[in-house]
């Protein structure tokens, strides 16, 4: 009896250590699972920073490679400017030597008359001197003229046309019979114009037709008597 009891509590002591024992290795499995995952995660979190740190070089990369294209562009783009004020300065010289050229000429035909006047030649009367500086003086305004036009600077001759307060400019206003709209019959100083542009506006004198005066007496007459004939009846 007593050995089959010592028995029977060996058995139990056996079990009891078996389970400990499975117990044991269940957590010791668990564990190396949880070590696992832990470097499994840990070999992810190092492959993303791997992957974001080779991304952002990329990204730096590119934006050095912006920044020293910008650079560029603005450089080309300051010499682009340079190289057009510098064209328009030339060709702004080009243009005032051509028309200084003219100029010079007519100063030169002006001199001589100048010269000319000053002195009166044996035998010629005063007369026939201020006759020929005259015309000397109209010589040089055409040649003037000439020049203007050379340059496609046009006289604006609007005379005997209807009015036009683009081009010109009334200096005086008269009424006549003999138009039927507002006409341009007297120049007071020419203007010029190059192509659409008015460099500077005709001043003329307008004429008004008749018609339109004696109308707007006529309405005011009436205006007035109906307001006359109102006040009576009141």
């Amino acid at each position: 009896m007593h050995d089959e009891g010592r028995n029977h509590e060996a058995e139990k002591v056996s079990q009891e250590e078996a389970v400990a024992v499975n117990a044991a290795a269940q957590e010791s499995d668990a564990l190396s699972q949880a070590s696992s995952a832990r470097e499994g995660d840990s070999a992810a979190l190092q492959k993303q920073l791997t992957e974001a740190k080779d991304e952002l070089e990329k990204k730096l990369k590119e934006l050095a490679e912006l920044k020293d294209l910008m650079q560029r562009r603005q450089a080309d783009f300051e010499n682009y400017k340079k190289r057009v004020i510098k064209n328009q300065e030339e060709t702004r010289k080009l243009a005032i030597k051509d028309v200084a050229l003219d100029i010079i000429s007519i100063n030169d035909d002006l001199l001589r008359a100048i010269d000319a006047s000053s002195s009166v030649k044996e035998g010629e009367s005063l007369e026939h001197a201020h006759a020929s500086f005259v015309d000397g003086v109209k010589m040089i305004s055409k040649n003037i003229e000439e020049t203007l036009r050379k340059y496609g600077v046009e006289e604006i001759d609007h005379l005997g046309r209807p009015f036009d307060p683009q081009y010109n400019e009334a200096v005086e206003i008269v009424t006549s019979d003999a138009v039927k709209e507002e006409t341009v019959t007297k120049i007071y100083q020419k203007g010029y114009s190059l192509g659409e542009l008015v460099i500077r506006s005709a001043r003329v004198q307008v004429t008004k037709p008749v018609q339109i005066k004696e109308v707007d007496e006529n309405t005011e007459m009436a205006e007035n008597g109906e307001g006359a004939d109102a006040q009576s009846a009141h």
